[in-house]
């Protein structure tokens, strides 16, 4: 704990202490990652996205899920958490892009025009190895990389805007896209809309709940359409 606080610091013990219960957490997720990693039990799901308007599905959204040991069907949210504090976030990016490029290339194979869009960590930008993977795979699958975006969340951008701006640039210049989710929940959206390479934008879903009962998330996001068709990127 007092390494977590930033090292050359002490921490008092406690029987009322709760992180001991944290790091439980943590160990318990911990091994179950590497069992489903060891058993291949990290399943994706595909989400169609459709135009309202053509009611044509344009794309599909890769989703992680991991399967447990009694058949229950884990959301992210119940293990990337533990990933991340663990290390191993890494490895399900490499998996997720490993194993998303080669559904797309099976169903390509059997005739079939599909597009993925698969997300990635807020850790893919300070990953050496992501970029080699991904063009290992493109060469291995044989897959028009136009078929191919990645997703990753603007806070996630903001964090390491360099490094974001620079693996996007890199990314793009194999012929794929990039999609920025969560648009609209930092303050300096519409500046990094400009700094940032991507195609298409995803207005953050709390301006969007609501939109048909407040008049104030609909002038929010009229204002975040504008900006975005301004810059030339897709909503």
């Amino acid at each position: 704990q007092a390494k977590a606080m930033g090292r050359n610091a002490w921490y008092l013990f406690s029987d009322n202490d709760r992180s001991r219960e944290r790091i439980h957490t943590l160990v318990y997720w911990k091994e179950k990652i590497e069992y489903s990693h060891l058993h291949d039990n990290f399943v994706l799901y595909l989400q169609p996205i459709m135009s309202v308007k053509s009611k044509q599905i344009s794309h599909y959204e890769v989703l992680l899920r991991m399967q447990d040991v009694d058949g229950t069907i884990r959301s992210p949210a119940d293990f990337i958490p533990a990933a991340e504090h663990t290390g191993l976030i890494h490895a399900i990016d490499h998996m997720v892009l490993r194993k998303s490029i080669a559904q797309a290339a099976k169903i390509c194979q059997a005739g079939f025009a599909i597009n993925f869009s698969i997300n990635l960590s807020a850790h893919a930008f300070n990953d050496p190895e992501l970029l080699p993977i991904l063009k290992q795979q493109l060469v291995l699958h044989q897959i028009n990389p136009e078929n191919l975006m990645f997703e990753i969340t603007e806070t996630a951008a903001l964090e390491d805007l360099p490094g974001a701006r620079l693996l996007m640039k890199e990314i793009k210049e194999l012929g794929c896209g990039f999609v920025l989710d969560d648009f609209g929940i930092g303050f300096s959206s519409f500046y990094y809309l400009r700094e940032l390479p991507v195609d298409v934008v995803k207005i953050d879903g709390s301006f969007i709940r609501n939109l048909s009962e407040s008049s104030d998330d609909l002038i929010l996001v009229n204002a975040l359409c504008s900006v975005a068709r301004g810059f030339g990127k897709s909503i």
